[in-house]
């Protein structure tokens, strides 16, 4: 469904302003292995015209559910959310012989006004696990071309950061991604990190200290790879989540470690923004 979803969101020609992010984003555009069930999207567009794109979408997206799983209900649902820049909707399809439906989040997030993330365009049927479906006869969208609006890793990756450092319960899948990230040589780039601070309408709000992740205590260290087995567990193969547990998830507080390195400087890092965020004492 999040295929379908994608083609019939860029098909259109005004999906040109919308960019595609998150861990779904590293699965489908960069070849990651972690299955996301999300799909996240950043945009300058308003509420109003974010409704109407996706009231064009839903036509679209119910003939290609149909053409992948036969006739059957399809239902977007909106969900209200704390944040006012934030619209969050879910897309469902119930199969007609079947009771489980099947179901996406979908959000779109908007940006401040003279912010934008560093992109890069892929067509969607040229991404190898696109590829790979529709030689399997597993996707079957008629010249699937649409052009996906995707951040750059390293954008993926400072919206990592900065979900670690304001989120204030942790999620394992941030660590993974983290870690992937960095295994492609993606490092953290101090000047993203403080035009990334700014960039949402919604406002950074400065949960954990950067010592929590570049230093972690015990009682830090077991609260991560508490959060790390609760939450992979769902998204990544069994056989890849034991080969981590085997080393304690070394990896990955390494890679925090990476990443986390430039940002010690605490003084210097606020002054790109963090500053003027909530919360931040």
């Amino acid at each position: 469904m999040q295929l379908v979803i994608l083609h019939a969101l860029y098909s259109l020609k005004e999906s040109k302003d919308v960019c595609f992010q998150g861990g779904t984003a590293l699965r489908w555009c960069y070849s990651g292995s972690r299955f996301s069930e999300d799909l996240d999207f950043v945009t300058h567009m308003g509420k109003e015209t974010i409704e109407s794109l996706i009231h064009r979408m839903s036509e679209h997206i119910r003939k290609g559910m149909i053409a992948h799983f036969g006739p059957g209900e399809f239902e977007i649902r909106q969900r209200k959310t704390s944040r006012s820049s934030s619209q969050v909707s879910f897309f469902q399809f119930r199969p007609i012989r079947e009771r489980k439906k099947i179901s996406v989040k979908v959000e779109f997030e908007e940006l401040m006004k003279g912010f934008s993330p560093e992109t890069e365009k892929m067509i969607l049927s040229m991404l190898p696990f696109v590829r790979s479906l529709i030689a399997a006869g597993e996707f079957r969208i008629p010249y699937p071309n649409s052009i996906i609006v995707v951040e750059k890793k390293e954008e993926i990756l400072s919206d990592k950061i900065r979900a670690l450092l304001e989120r204030e319960y942790i999620k394992g899948r941030d660590f993974y991604d983290i870690w992937f990230l960095t295994s492609l040589n993606i490092r953290c780039d101090i000047n993203i990190m403080k035009r990334k601070i700014l960039m949402y309408k919604a406002p950074f709000t400065y949960k954990r200290k950067v010592n929590f992740f570049l230093s972690p205590g015990k009682e830090d260290k077991n609260e991560i790879i508490k959060a790390i087995k609760q939450d992979l567990s769902r998204f990544l193969p069994s056989q890849e989540l034991s080969l981590f547990q085997k080393s304690g998830f070394k990896e990955m507080f390494d890679a925090l470690k990476i990443v986390f390195e430039p940002l010690k400087d605490e003084k210097t890092f606020l002054s790109g923004g963090m500053g003027l965020s909530r919360g931040n004492k």
